[in-house]
């Protein structure tokens, strides 16, 4: 017998009546994949109101690399609490804070002194991950990529790329954003154009590049090797800070701790969120340590930035991670998930293409043409028959037509099988 047990239609009727309630009282605005609502979720599974379980393909997003209900991550936030929950950093600092500073600034890629700043979500870090370069460097320019992702923040929503829904209607944005191709099987092309537009500005009109090397809402692209050696080279060279977004990629999504390390990449400053502390919000900017400490006192900061509990979790699923990691379970990740998509791929005229890095990996649907259109259609009618068959999933891609795979990193042999089963019997019924 399988792990999915689906008793009622979907969704059932408490998530109806559920349903019926958020309408009256939560913002439009704010929608959501699956119209099942949650009761419980435990390693790789989520059981809804209705006692319908699913196996999850989306983990809150990439968050829950480590599992839903992590016992080792729970007791540890029990175990905080019971101490104190929150006194602001700011005010008085505790050991938590301090000690996920050390582990984060001892375990990111790069040999050199480094020190880190903790702030609440992915947006933040992106934000204070400008805010330092721009005082770092005394610039103000940005170089950003197409198909990116960096938040929904005023700033964020400039670097990020896709207008509809993240950007639409909510200029003006600061105008010193410079937005380049992604560097997705177009290597050489990528490092000339980038070249002309530093000729084209001047080096020194640019205080950070910020890229992503996997491109997560964007698609599941992996950057070109040559192209991000060519940038690393590049902003050493004229003084401008590479920022490397590893919120989605980052704490072995990709199969690796960080995508930097498919890369030999030392990012200047590497921002990260997530999957960090394994389901509580909590983000992390790390960086050289001068380049960081050059901001002046209270230049950085928050409120609830590096709550305590937050910290303790973060140092708890880092542990579980790094077990998964030295365990060979993340390779065999790696290798077992590309290898069932790109199998997929072959069999299905309307998969253009299989692509990611590790267990980041996706499928890329199109109309079945010759020309390959992207189909927006077709992936969310392979996404609406995997919720009835059990499996949650949730699209990516600039054209909304890229299935994605972000499933706790903990899931076993026999429920990664069921839900790539399901997802197969599905993107094969199209027609």
């Amino acid at each position: 017998m399988g792990t999915v047990n689906i008793q009622t239609d979907i969704p059932g009727p408490k998530s109806k009546e559920l349903a019926e309630r958020r309408t009256k009282a939560v913002v439009d605005a704010h929608s959501s994949v699956a119209p099942v609502y949650t009761a419980k979720a435990e390693g790789a599974t989520i059981t809804d109101v209705d006692g319908n379980v699913f196996i999850d393909f989306a983990g809150g997003i990439g968050a829950m690399n480590t599992g839903h209900g992590n016992p080792v991550i729970t007791d540890e936030i029990k175990n905080q609490v019971d101490d104190y929950l929150h006194v602001c950093f700011t005010v008085t600092p505790y050991e938590p804070y301090v000690a996920l500073a050390e582990k984060l600034n001892a375990m990111t890629p790069g040999d050199f002194p480094k020190k880190t700043l903790l702030v609440n979500s992915g947006a933040e870090a992106l934000e204070n991950s400008v805010k330092v370069a721009r005082y770092w460097t005394e610039r103000s320019g940005v170089i950003v990529f197409e198909h990116a992702f960096h938040g929904r923040s005023l700033m964020t929503m400039a670097l990020t790329y896709k207008d509809m829904p993240y950007r639409h209607g909510f200029g003006p944005f600061p105008d010193v954003i410079h937005r380049l191709p992604y560097p997705y099987n177009r290597g050489k092309k990528a490092m000339e154009e980038f070249d002309s537009l530093l000729l084209e500005k001047g080096e020194e009109s640019f205080a950070a590049v910020v890229i992503e090397l996997v491109a997560g809402e964007g698609g599941f692209m992996p950057a070109d090797k040559d192209f991000v050696a060519h940038i690393r080279k590049q902003c050493s060279d004229h003084g401008i800070v590479l920022v490397v977004d590893e919120v989605q990629t980052g704490f072995g999504r990709t199969g690796k701790m960080f995508s930097c390390d498919w890369y030999d990449l030392e990012p200047d400053i590497i921002a990260m969120a997530k999957s960090l502390t394994g389901g509580l919000p909590l983000s992390a900017i790390t960086g050289q340590a001068d380049m960081m400490d050059k901001v002046h006192v209270g230049g950085l900061g928050g409120t609830f930035g590096g709550n305590p509990a937050s910290c303790r979790a973060g140092l708890a699923a880092i542990g579980q991670l790094e077990q998964l990691q030295a365990s060979g379970r993340l390779d065999q990740l790696s290798t077992a998930i590309p290898q069932r998509l790109h199998a997929l791929s072959e069999k299905s005229p309307f998969v253009n293409e299989a692509r990611g890095i590790g267990a980041m990996y996706s499928l890329e649907l199109c109309d079945g043409a010759s020309e390959a259109k992207p189909s927006k259609e077709r992936a969310s009618e392979v996404l609406q028959n995997c919720l009835q068959d059990g499996l949650i999933m949730i699209l990516s891609g600039t054209y909304g037509n890229v299935i994605r795979t972000l499933m706790p990193l903990v899931i076993s042999d026999a429920e990664l099988d069921e839900g790539m089963a399901i997802l197969e019997k599905n993107v094969l019924s199209l027609s």
